[in-house]
């Protein structure tokens, strides 16, 4: 008898074990489900829309967890963001909408899976998985990336940083005029207002 309950302890183990080695590629490390709205913001506030021409070849790199805000990019007029942790990644649009997905690299390219959408009025997995690949470059906390399922191609440049509403001298206010910028973490963004304000 003892020897069958240390099997079954032991076999409980090992399937426990598999388990989190497989991973769970919608879980954290604390093992709660990595949701479509672990973080969002709204803000009028872009990047610069000049030309990115000092980037390092789009060879890889190791990309670290955080967020990324767009900083530059060639006609970019629009705010837009990456939260990535382990393999999940958050799109976060400029006025509470998020896409949800998962990132691997694939032949030295990020290979992109996207199934879900939140935004203030909704949250849904998507119909179909929507999956792409990005040419990407790492510099210290700068990620560069021309994604192929841009039309046209525009390379982009990304800056780490702690907080999505921190100005620097490639992301601001560039109108001279009220600007607005908030996030959240962790909140459901179903009933959520417009916090953009007119240049």
């Amino acid at each position: 008898m003892k020897k069958k309950m240390l099997r079954a302890l032991a076999l409980s183990l090992s399937l426990s074990l598999l388990a989190t080695a497989c991973g769970d590629s919608n879980a954290n490390e604390d093992g709660d489900k990595f949701q479509c709205h672990a973080m969002a913001w709204c803000t009028n506030m872009v990047g610069d829309d000049t030309e990115v021409t000092d980037a390092p070849a789009l060879t890889g790199g190791t990309i670290k967890d955080g967020i990324y805000r767009l900083e530059q990019g060639r006609g970019i007029g629009y705010a837009e963001a990456m939260y990535i942790k382990g393999d999940n990644i958050l799109f976060l649009g400029s006025v509470w909408r998020n896409y949800q997905g998962t990132w691997k690299v694939t032949n030295g390219k990020l290979e992109v899976v996207e199934f879900a959408l939140c935004d203030e009025s909704r949250n849904k997995q998507l119909d179909d998985t929507w999956t792409y690949t990005v040419a990407y470059a790492v510099r210290g906390d700068e990620l560069f990336t021309m994604s192929d399922a841009d039309d046209p191609k525009v390379l982009k440049r990304w800056k780490r940083v702690d907080d999505l509403c921190d100005t620097t001298n490639s992301f601001k206010c560039w109108g001279g005029g009220l600007c607005a910028c908030e996030s959240t973490v962790n909140k459901p963004l179903t009933g959520n207002e417009n916090c953009t304000l007119p240049y």
